[in-house]
This record gives structure tokens, sequence and C-alpha cells, in this order.
């Protein structure tokens, strides 16, 4: 005779996260769909939503109603609208906090992750490049197919990411998403007020002076990234008001100096590069600061354990399937980097979600 075993807990905790990814498929096609998008005009019938955006099937009310169940939607008298997340964070006329960029990146990006038991078990990586042109609105190709690329520790991952105007949009809308949380956060948890300038290293289309800036009007931020991001950067910055305070130097951080500034930041920079990169990037940063200055570096931290920050060990895994030699890191390793390079008072504190702050003094 078999015996119930109640103490180990349910098999539905099991399902649960196997079928997590149902969820995900949801908010991410309704991104896609223009769902979001369409509310945060006014609100909708779901007949109305339907013939709008070209939503077929007797699955459109689950649809819909599984946006509402998971507070992405909120529904009444018969009509839809965006809750109050949704409308701030998924409403494309809110470029200072629209994250839906990074969301059409994650769901181009649903092909390489299909491929993950392939690549974990070749060690190669899997190529990203069609999904950041389809999710910046390009043709795409085999857009996110996640097509095994022969692992080189030493090649330029993001060379593939620059490589179209379109790929440029991907990317760089796909890594304001990303930050937005940390950035926002950063505004209020670091102390700005002696600072004059802030240097925003490997800057995308730049999110985090946005948000800086637009909390701070004393201060000054310079973006350093490639040329080609140059008239993103420009764009955004403008959408978002604080064009007249923030500059754009254009550079390579493998080849050139970086700015000067009182406060260095890299955000979601380390993660992307081998070891000796890592280290390298953190020693220029020391060379470009004055004394007294301060490298900030915000990143999803794996907590030193190992055992219970997942999405920053996802965030890590990730990026070791798609970059040339990347791997997310910890608290205590990214102290380490900094006190080799010569920085005190080296303090880590959480931000927002995964994210945390790492800050050294010069």
């Amino acid at each position: 005779m078999t015996t119930l075993r109640n103490d180990v807990g349910s098999p539905h905790t099991i399902i649960s996260i196997a079928t997590a990814f149902w969820k995900s498929k949801v908010l991410l096609s309704a991104v896609e769909l223009g769902i979001f998008a369409e509310l945060s005009e006014q609100p909708r019938t779901g007949e109305e939503l339907c013939a709008l955006l070209g939503i077929k099937g007797r699955g459109a009310p689950d649809f819909l109603n599984s946006l509402v169940s998971l507070g992405m939607l909120e529904r009444a008298d018969g009509l839809y609208r965006n809750s109050p997340l949704a409308q701030e964070y998924l409403n494309p006329h809110k470029p200072a906090t629209d994250v839906s960029g990074y969301l059409a990146f994650l769901n181009s990006g649903f092909g390489w992750w299909s491929r993950i038991t392939e690549g974990l078990r070749s060690g190669d990586r899997l190529d990203f490049s069609g999904a950041l042109a389809e999710s910046g609105g390009g043709d795409g190709g085999t857009a996110g197919d996640g097509t095994l690329v022969e692992a080189d520790a030493d090649s330029d991952t993001f060379g593939e990411a620059f490589a179209t105007p379109e790929q440029v949009t991907g990317f760089v809308r796909a890594m304001t998403g990303y930050s937005m949380g940390a950035n926002q956060a950063i505004a209020t948890a670091f102390d700005w007020k002696p600072v004059r300038t802030v240097v925003d290293v490997g800057c995308s289309e730049g999110a985090l002076l946005a948000q800086v800036l637009g909390a701070h009007e004393h201060l000054h931020g310079v973006g350093f990234d490639l040329p080609a991001v140059n008239a993103r950067f420009t764009t955004h910055l403008d959408q978002t008001g604080v064009t007249g305070r923030a500059e754009f130097a254009g550079g390579d951080f493998f080849t050139d100096p970086l700015p000067s500034g009182d406060v260095i930041v890299m955000g979601h920079v380390l993660h992307d590069w081998n070891l000796d990169i890592k280290q390298m990037l953190i020693r220029k940063a020391y060379d470009a600061l004055p004394s007294g200055g301060s490298l900030l570096i915000y990143e999803s931290l794996i907590d030193d354990d190992r055992r219970t920050n997942t999405t920053s060990m996802l965030t890590s895994l990730n990026v070791s399937l798609v970059s040339a030699g990347g791997l997310g890191y910890t608290g205590a390793e990214c102290r380490g980097w900094l006190t080799e390079a010569g920085f005190r008072d080296i303090t880590v504190s959480h931000l927002d979600g995964p994210e945390y702050m790492v800050v050294g003094i010069k």
C-alpha cells in the first residue's frame, strides 16, 4: 500500500515553476499586440480590443482576463483598462518610465532560451543579434532563434548589437527597460548633493541620466558609449526634458580613456565581460576619477552564498549563454575587485528587486 507523503509539499509547486513561462508569454504577447499602448489612451471592451488589434479565437477572453489576474489590466463594467502599474511602465506616451522595449526584446529572445540545453552541452554561446533587430522594429531575419556561435571570450558580443540602426534601437530600448528600477532607486539612494558631474559608462540611450538629472537639477551628466548610440541618447533625453544638462561622449572603453567626473556609473556593464575585462574597466574608472570621487556599480548581484537571489543567477546564466565571456557576480567578488584597484570605503546596498549598488571611493 502506498502512503501519501504530505510533508514534502505539493507537486503543484513544481508544476507552477514549470508553467511560469505561460504567464510571461501572455504578458510579452500583450506588449507585442499593443494591448497596453491602446489602453493607455482610453478603456475598451474586449470586443473593441480584439477588433482593433486583430485578436481572434475563443481564447481571447481568457487571454485578457489572465492579464487582469496578473495585475496588468483592470476590468469593470465590461471595460478593460491598464492597471496603475501598466499605465506607468508599459505606456509609450511616458518614455521616461516605459519598459516595454525590454519586454519586446525578451519576447524575441524566447528562441534562444528554448535552446538552453544545447548551449549548456556545447559551451557555445547563442546568437541574440536577430532578437535585437526584431525588438527594434527591423525585419529580424532569424530573430531570436538562438543560433549557436563558437565561444570566444575575446570577441565583442555587442558588435552584433550595433550592426544596424534597427539593432541599436532594439538594444538601447531593451536596456532602458531592464535598468528602470535600478535607475529610479539610484536617484534617491545615492547622495547626489555634493556631486556636480556624473558620467554614465555604457549609457545606452541615457535612461540613468534622465532619472538622476530629473531628480537633481544641479547635476550635469555625461553619457559615454559607442558613437552609434548618440542619436538615441539625444532623442531620449530630449523626450525626458534633461537635454540641456547632459552631453554625449562617443568612444570605446576598450581603447579610449573614460570621461572624468565626480561620480562614474557602470550599470549592467561588468556582467557582460570576462574577469580580466571587468578588472580593466574598474581600473580605468579609478584612473578617471578625482581623489574623493566615487565609482557606482549597479547590478543584479548574486548573493554571496549563491542560494537565494534566483533572478540574479538566471540573469547570469542568460549572460553566459549570449555573451562572449560574460558572467554575473556576487557583492563580495565586486568588493574584492574594487579593493584591488585601490578603492576604499566600499559599500554594497540593495536598490530595487534584484538590483544592488556597489560604491567605492578613490
